[in-house]
């Protein structure tokens, strides 16, 4: 039996997921995944990437941050260092898609946004690709230049987690340099729900009665997703 491309799915192109500022060619990367840079300045490994705008110094202050992929807002808040940060646990169907690009089983996904300005999302929020999240800050007391703080945690973690061992990074974060070659990004993500899709009942066993009205429908690899729309 065929299935129907998920919504907004192009023709013949995998899912897109969103750059989380755009457009992406006025950012560049100051301070990557364990740079050693930063080791030497901070005393600790860097857990991801800092996201700045070319033209330097805190110009990027204020400026608007996207969510990535789908999930869910797992925290969203202040904390001490970080300032305000959103973690969002990405959808079942999300993860198992970056896990098979990556060649890897993942026990989790999640982005973390942190260092913002300001919060537009709440925990238990639900965000689609493309987003708002907030904007870019300077963490905790105006400690830094403004800057975005973007990693991938890749199992379950105290939301202000920060490890000290190199070891537990690699063990806990992905690489975002290595998550950008091997998935699609751009300034808009091609994941936006334009309208239900609906699948007879017969078709899902178990927990099909919480699947209630229009479903999303997602497929990845022998895997078919299904999130009510309802």
């Amino acid at each position: 039996m065929g299935l129907t491309p998920p919504p907004n799915h192009t023709q013949g192109m995998g899912p897109v997921f969103a750059w989380p500022v755009r457009p992406k060619g006025a950012f560049y990367v100051s301070a990557g995944y364990l740079d050693p840079n930063y080791k030497r300045r901070f005393g600790v490994p860097h857990t991801g990437e800092d996201w700045n705008l070319r033209t330097g110094g805190d110009s990027d202050l204020g400026y608007p941050v996207q969510a990535i992929f789908p999930g869910r807002v797992v925290a969203a808040g202040y904390y001490r260092v970080w300032g305000n940060l959103v973690v969002v646990e990405a959808d079942p169907w999300v993860k198992d898609f970056w896990a098979e690009r990556l060649g890897e089983p993942l026990e989790a996904l999640y982005a973390r946004y942190a260092h913002l300005h300001h919060l537009t999302v709440a925990r238990g929020d639900r965000v689609e690709a493309n987003d708002h999240l907030g904007s870019i800050g300077k963490g905790d007391g105006g400690r830094y230049l403004a800057h975005l703080h973007l990693d991938f945690p890749r199992l379950p973690i105290p939301p202000e987690a920060y490890p000290s061992q190199e070891a537990q990074v690699r063990a806990q974060y992905l690489d975002p340099a290595r998550v950008w070659r091997a998935l699609a990004f751009g300034d808009r993500s091609n994941l936006l729900p334009q309208g239900p899709l609906y699948a007879p009942a017969r078709l899902f066993v178990g927990d099909a009665e919480a699947l209630q009205g229009p479903l999303l429908l997602r497929q990845v690899g022998d895997k078919l997703y299904a999130r009510s729309d309802a």
